[in-house]
């Protein structure tokens, strides 16, 4: 897929989910872009159903990750539709909500924790392969954006 280059970033509707000394990761509405600051352009990495809850940018600028559904992941030479190809519906994300980086390639995701079926997943930013490691306890207090999770 050919990466359509728009300048978003200046926009008054673009939303910041991360930066880094290169990049702005960031959505305008359901549209998710990662905006190269030397270039002052932007790459489209797909839309989502919703605006994104999370953004993260690795920390050595290799990949970024917009949770959303669904959930890109950008790396210099692909970008991957975390949702798409998953052959069982056990492993496969369905609102993921916030992530953490864990290693250079190695990122964890927490995985609607307001469902029936709440989990973690792992996810390696070279492969784009997403597996589910573990179970989460199911939160019952009322959905917000905002709200910080234990995990």
């Amino acid at each position: 897929m050919k990466n359509k280059i728009r300048k978003v970033y200046k926009s008054k509707d673009f939303r910041l989910l991360a930066e880094s000394k290169n990049y702005v990761l960031g959505h305008e509405f359901e549209y998710c872009y990662l905006y190269k600051k030397m270039t002052g352009h932007s790459i489209y990495l797909g839309d989502c159903y919703g605006d994104p809850s999370f953004g993260l940018i690795d920390k050595n600028e290799n990949w970024a990750l917009v949770l959303a559904h669904p959930a890109y992941l950008w790396t210099p030479s692909h970008i991957f539709n975390l949702n798409e190809g998953q052959s069982s519906a056990a492993r496969q994300l369905n609102f993921p909500f916030t992530a953490r980086q864990i290693g250079n390639f190695e990122v964890e995701i927490l995985d609607d924790p307001w469902s029936d079926n709440p989990g973690i997943h792992n996810l390696n930013a070279q492969t784009g392969v997403i597996q589910r490691i573990r179970d989460f306890k199911r939160l019952e207090s009322p959905y917000d954006d905002n709200t910080e999770i234990e995990w």
